[in-house]
């Protein structure tokens, strides 16, 4: 499929371990088409833990459309080097997980991202601040967290039999911390709890809807907050979390609020987009409303209040 434009500059962030060698052959067959019409592309692979971050900062200004591949970590790294006024951002899943990407309808291959491109459709979407760094799908706090990081020493495995497998590590040694939640309308929510998931998407963990309620364009961020359970309830509730039915469990509060601040006397694991980040003792979450451009096919379902509008004008 050609190109109907041209004179449009489009970088690629792609992780040179996702997509198990396919991303090569998708770089090929767009650059054909692209080449045709005198579109320029750039190409950068990430070399290490935060390079797709420093990529994404030199892009401001020397390209038109970033195009991050990989999964949602890759995202992670590039949005943070777009923020805080990023320009129009295009997902390509290639990793294990892929929770911010089923947000939206992301081409996957090389025929539907020049469609993409050419219609220029998508939807501008909430991103979470917390100070240290940005986040565009989830963050979780406590056991959730922990599995986080025992999913990175799996390798032989992806998405849902990944993380249930790291699941089953982290029930062998954890301890429930006591979070105070301190929320933007003056609640406070203070005790003792397993985990605290933050989102902005539905998903985490390669598919489990830990806030199904959460749109990623709404002004609000979604809390699921769970009490101390035991390992035989862990396994119990674990399987309602898929499809988001773990919301009517006595044992899970859910709460929505445009900022929070999370505190313990001890500490908390915490992972970012999926991303383990190690321990904290406080984080603050503040959503910045509708900043990201994201662009998608918009004749595919998206996981938003509003539908996909123009985001480009493209030179015809």
């Amino acid at each position: 499929m050609p190109l109907p434009f041209d004179a449009m500059r489009i970088a690629f962030i792609a992780n040179p371990y996702a997509g198990r060698g396919r991303t090569e052959s998708f770089f090929r067959e767009f650059q054909n088409s692209a080449r045709d019409q005198g579109t320029e592309v750039a190409i950068h692979w990430t070399e290490r833990p935060g390079h797709a971050t420093e990529i994404a900062r030199e892009c401001i200004g020397n390209a038109d459309v970033v195009c991050a591949v990989g999964g949602d970590g890759t995202v992670h790294e590039v949005v943070n080097g777009l923020m805080p006024d990023p320009i129009p951002l295009v997902v390509i899943p290639k990793g294990s997980g892929n929770d911010f990407a089923r947000l939206f309808g992301c081409p996957t291959t090389a025929e539907e991202l020049a469609r993409v491109l050419a219609e220029g459709m998508g939807v501008v979407v909430d991103v979470i601040d917390m100070g240290e760094r940005y986040s565009v799908n989830s963050a979780g706090l406590g056991f959730e967290a922990l599995v986080t990081k025992n999913s990175r020493a799996i390798h032989h495995l992806r998405g849902l039999p990944l993380y249930l497998t790291a699941v089953f590590k982290a029930m062998l040694k954890f301890e429930c911390p006591v979070m105070n939640v301190d929320l933007a309308d003056g609640t406070t929510i203070a005790g003792r709890r397993l985990m605290l998931s933050v989102g902005n998407g539905v998903s985490a963990g390669g598919g489990f809807h830990l806030t199904p309620d959460a749109f990623p364009d709404d002004g609000v961020l979604d809390f699921c907050i769970v009490d101390p359970i035991g390992r035989l309830q862990i396994l119990k509730l674990l399987p309602s979390a898929i499809p988001g039915k773990h919301v009517s469990s006595p044992l899970v509060q859910m709460a929505r609020s445009s900022a929070a601040t999370i505190t313990t006397p001890s500490s908390f694991h915490v992972h970012v987009d999926g991303e383990y980040i190690g321990e904290r003792s406080t984080l603050t979450f503040k959503l910045v409303p509708r900043c990201l451009p994201v662009l998608c096919l918009g004749n595919r379902a998206t996981r938003t209040k509003s539908p996909p509008q123009p985001i480009l004008s493209l030179p015809r």
